[in-house]
This record gives C-alpha cells, structure tokens and sequence, in this order.
C-alpha cells in the first residue's frame, strides 16, 4: 500500500492532477492549486507539531482514501434519522455525494438562499467567489487543504438583509457500511448579510464496521449585526474518522451561538477558528463530548479578539468511560487596540474509569490592557459521598452513577434554542449511560 505522506509527489496530489477540472472556473482553480500546494509542502502533522501532538491520527494518514464512486445503500436506520429538525430546509449527502431525492432545495422562505457548491461556482462575481476559501483557508490545517483541493459537493447558504427566516437548515452527511476507504470532502459557506438571522444544523452521522475518513470545512461570514446559530452534531460509525474545520468571521455587532455535540466515531476532532473583527461582535461556543472504550475526540478553539468591545463564552465538558481519550485546548486571543475585551473559556472532564485520558490546554494570549479575562479546566471523577447518598434511598449504584453523569452532561443542552435537535442530542446521551433507563423515569 502506499502511503500517504508528503513525497515529491505523495497519492493526494497524484490524484488531484488526475482530476477533470476544465469545467471549474478559474478563480476557484487556482485557490484549489494553493491549497494542494499548501498540503505537498506541509504533509500530514506529526506530534511534533504543536497543535496535533496529542491527536492520534492513526491510520488517517498512511491510509489513501478516495471519493465514493456512487453513493451506498441506507438502511432503515439510517433512513429514521435524516429528517432530525421539524419543518427544515434540509440537504442530504449521502457518502458525500449529494442525494437530489432526499434534498429539499424547492420550498425556500423569502430572504433565504440555499443551492449547491457545483451551482454557486458558475455565477460570475457572487458570494461563492468573494468569499469561498477566502478566510478559513488562512489557517495552516491539512485536512482543511485537502478539503478545498478535492471537495465538489457542498452547500452555499445566502440571507439577505434584514431577513429572519423561521426554517431551520439542516445539513446532513451519511457514510454507508459500503463507505469502506470512503473520502468525504463537504463544504459549506455561510453568508448572513446585515441584520440577519438564521439557524444552521450540521449533522454527521455513519455505519459502523467501515473505516472511512469525513473532513468536513464550513466557513461563516456574518455582516454587522448578524445573529447566527450553528449546530454542529458528529455520531461516526465505530470505525470511521470525522477531522472538521470550522471558520467564523463576524463583523460590528455581530452575534455567533455555536453548539458542537461529539457522540461518537473512532476519531473525531473539531478546529473552530472565530475572527471578531467588528467592534461589538460577541461569540457563545458550547461543546459536549461522550467517549467510550477506544475512541478518541478533540476540540480546539481559535477566539481571536481583533477589535474593541467584543466577548466571548465558552464551556466545553466531556464524559470519558472505559479505555478512551479527550482533548480540549482552547486560545483566546486579545490582539494590540481590542480594549474592553470581555472572555471567558472553561473545559470541565468526568471521567468514568481510571483508564480514561483526558487532555486540558486552556490559553491566553493578551496584547491589550484594559480587558478582563479568565479560562480554567476540572478533571475529576463522581462525587462518591454523592453516589452514597442515593444508594442510601434505594437507587443502585449503577443508576446513581448514571443519574450523576447526566446531571453533568446535560447543563449543555438545557438551554439549546432548537427543541427538535435538543431531543435528539439528549436522547443520544441518554444511551450511553449506566442506568438508562431509571434516567429516562426522572426526564
């Protein structure tokens, strides 16, 4: 087998060259040669790398993987879940080729626009040509590189001025149990022009038994006074890979709720780079992540302060049970000039076995002087005198500790605004608890 590393010329740019691009235009042809380019000269990251040298990459990087020739079969499973948030204007990719049947491009409320990456790159001078590849692409990420140089589906998403559509859109990638060395390469660019708001879910979802890779890229330019939620849920099939990069850029007054639910996949990391360029602009980032016996999952966070009077919040928690490991490291960055700079960062970690790993790598770096910013990390077990307690009126130990990790848990999706995918992700976490079903009694 061949591996795939950066070579004089390694199996990615091999096959990039193969391509048949003549169709593409050529502006977005040449940010494509870039970031092959960027990938040829950097290769995948070792864990001498500072930002992935706790990632286990495994065998991501030595395995080549490809686009699916055509899309798997279903199951009925799988069928149940396409359809998550009531009453959404929802694309379906399925082992990431866009599925026409199970999409719903037609019924769009006014001030919305929703059509594909292929339809979005032949129109001369419009959002895909401004801004596609345009600012995520800034960040030194390989998978981001190898997203831009390969990806043809993906979804363009518009809101005009002033429009607030009560639709969600949800965004919804299946992987097959036929996805077996199955590359998927989904991007997504968000535009929300001034005043605007709207809500985006993005669900990733897979068979288990394939060993596939997902690296999705979705880039979100928020105009002033833009109000965006985003939803970012990943529930990998037990051997497939999930490493996803995530771009914001708001500008004056803009407002971001981004919410990140890891529920499974062998390995699944997420990069969420917020720029606050306007003055005023504000970032809520909330994430959840549930590790089991053999899974790995990160979560790393780029708030970048560039203008004054600009907050962030984030809190990220995580539950780790059996042989299983986490990552969390999180930068908040004030730069020179961004005064009244308002920030706070916290990861909080259960672990459930003593064989659970969590990693915790909150940071700052402040260039300004009149801010006020703070960031911290827990790594604990159940409370025992806790689990004690509730024995003693009659729960077994195995509820108790089921009954205690949900009460942990669940504080990050007590106040999702959307009730149709909260359910969803709490009824996934319910799942994966000891003593399932004497939570379920006290829900």
């Amino acid at each position: 087998m061949m591996e795939a590393v950066a070579e004089p010329k390694s199996v990615y740019l091999q096959d990039f060259q193969a391509r048949d691009r003549s169709a593409e235009p050529a502006w977005w042809e040449t940010r494509r040669e870039a970031a092959m380019q960027r990938f040829e000269a950097a290769g995948f990251p070792t864990r001498k790398v500072e930002a992935w040298k706790q990632t286990r990459l495994g065998n991501v990087t030595q395995e080549h993987f490809r686009p699916a020739p055509a899309p798997g079969s279903l199951g009925g499973a799988a069928e149940q879940r396409l359809a998550v948030v009531d009453d959404a204007v929802r694309i379906v990719l399925v082992d990431g080729i866009l599925d026409t049947g199970r999409s719903d491009l037609e019924r769009l409320p006014d001030g919305l626009r929703v059509r594909t990456l292929a339809a979005a790159l032949q129109e001369d001078g419009g959002v895909a040509e401004q801004h596609l590849a345009r600012h995520a692409d800034a960040e030194p990420h390989p998978f981001l590189a190898l997203n831009t140089a390969f990806t043809t589906e993906g979804t363009v998403i518009e809101v005009t001025s002033g429009a607030a559509p009560e639709q969600a859109i949800e965004l919804v990638n299946i992987m097959t149990a036929d996805s077996a060395g199955v590359a998927s390469w989904p991007r997504v660019l968000i535009h929300g022009a001034t005043s605007s708001e709207f809500t985006v879910v993005q669900r990733h979802e897979g068979a288990d038994g394939a060993a596939y890779l997902t690296a999705p890229v979705t880039e979100v330019i928020a105009e002033a006074n833009c109000n965006v939620r985003l939803f970012h849920y990943v529930d990998e099939g037990d051997s497939g890979s999930h490493l996803g990069v995530i771009h914001a850029t708001l500008d004056r007054d803009a407002q971001l709720y981004a919410h990140a639910m890891h529920a499974g996949g062998q390995r699944v990391r997420n990069d969420i780079y917020v720029n606050l360029d306007g003055p005023g602009a504000s970032a809520t980032l909330n994430g959840l992540y549930l590790v089991h016996n053999g899974q790995f999952s990160d979560i790393h966070t780029w708030v970048r302060h560039n203008a004054d009077h600009c907050s962030s919040r984030q809190l990220v928690k995580g539950v780790l049970e059996g042989k299983s490991e986490s990552v969390f490291d999180g930068l908040i960055q004030v730069a020179k000039g961004a005064q009244k700079t308002d920030a706070e960062q916290e990861n909080r970690n259960l672990l459930l076995s003593p064989k659970g790993l969590a990693h915790s790598n909150p940071r700052l770096e402040i260039y300004a002087d009149d801010v006020k910013c703070g960031h911290g990390s827990t790594v604990g077990q159940l409370d025992e005198a806790a689990v004690f307690y509730m024995r003693t009126r009659g729960v077994s130990e195995e509820e108790a500790r089921g009954v205690l990790t949900f009460a942990f848990a669940n504080e990050m999706l007590d106040d999702m605004p959307l009730a149709s995918l909260q359910t969803y992700e709490r009824e996934a976490l319910i799942s994966l608890l000891p003593g399932e079903e004497t939570v379920r009694k006290l829900l």
